[in-house]
């Protein structure tokens, strides 16, 4: 069986292709918005990244509630 050599343009495709998807990487991994994460917890708490250690949540005041107090908006106790 005859197998084809790579030529000059092969390998120039070849390597564009890998400089592309390096740099989709390279975006995604820099560029991401880390910031609006909230590490699995609900819309009900704030994160905040630490440069040291785990990140810090805060569970969000209820604006509804008389006393601001934090929680579900229509749990029962």
């Amino acid at each position: 069986m005859n197998r084809r050599y790579l030529t000059r343009g092969d390998m120039a495709g070849l390597l564009f292709i890998a400089a592309f998807c390096a740099a989709v990487a390279l975006a995604l991994l820099f560029f991401s918005r880390r910031a609006e994460r909230n590490f699995g917890f609900g819309p009900e708490w704030q994160c905040a990244r630490m440069a040291e250690g785990d990140p810090i949540c805060v569970r969000l005041a209820n604006r509804d509630a008389p006393n601001g107090e934090a929680g579900d908006k229509g749990a029962s106790k």
